[in-house]
């Protein structure tokens, strides 16, 4: 069977999406550091894998392992303030991340949903952000998820997946 890996599946969207996906029956592994996440929030029918998306080994014994045709790559460094005082954190995390797990899952996906954010959007003639407005991230943040879709449309092209990108606003729910 088929299975989706959700990297970041410990976080809070993560884990939200992993229900939701049991719930249609889907087998879903997740790989996550824990730095932010709790495995708590896990369902327990997920595979887990603690582990870093820079740990390019592992990402291939994954792929190997498994019959992996979506991903869901909800995984990054996300505070706007700590990027800026540590840009090649979130460059690594983030951008250099992305880029490890479209280069293992290469041609094997046929779909690649994407965690982005609207830090991409330029703020500074409106009080108001919207879709419609340009794209011009003001943090590393910002700038590491705009690096980081670039690369996901390239490698569509080149793999011929399918690709997704959800640039988040604010993210609120009522769980635990």
């Amino acid at each position: 069977m088929n299975k989706i890996l959700v990297t970041g599946g410990a976080g809070y969207i993560g884990s939200k999406l992993c229900y939701e996906l049991l719930s249609k029956n889907k087998k879903v592994i997740v790989i996550d550091n824990l730095s932010t996440g709790s495995i708590k929030l896990l369902p327990k029918k997920v595979t887990f894998i603690k582990g870093d998306l820079n740990d390019t080994g592992l990402l291939k014994k994954i792929f190997l392992e498994n019959k992996i045709q979506t991903i869901f790559h909800m995984a990054a460094c996300t505070d706007v303030r700590e990027s800026m005082l540590n840009p090649s954190k979130y460059y690594l995390n983030n951008v250099e991340a992305t880029r490890n797990i479209l280069d293992i899952a290469n041609d094997k996906i046929k779909n690649f949903i994407f965690a982005s954010t609207c830090a991409l959007y330029d703020v500074s003639k409106h009080n108001i952000v919207s879709e419609n407005n340009n794209l011009m991230p003001q943090s590393v943040y910002g700038v590491t998820k705009y690096l980081s879709e670039k690369l996901i449309i390239n490698y569509s092209k080149i793999n011929k997946f399918n690709y997704g990108i959800l640039r988040y606003f604010n993210v609120a729910g009522c769980d635990e």
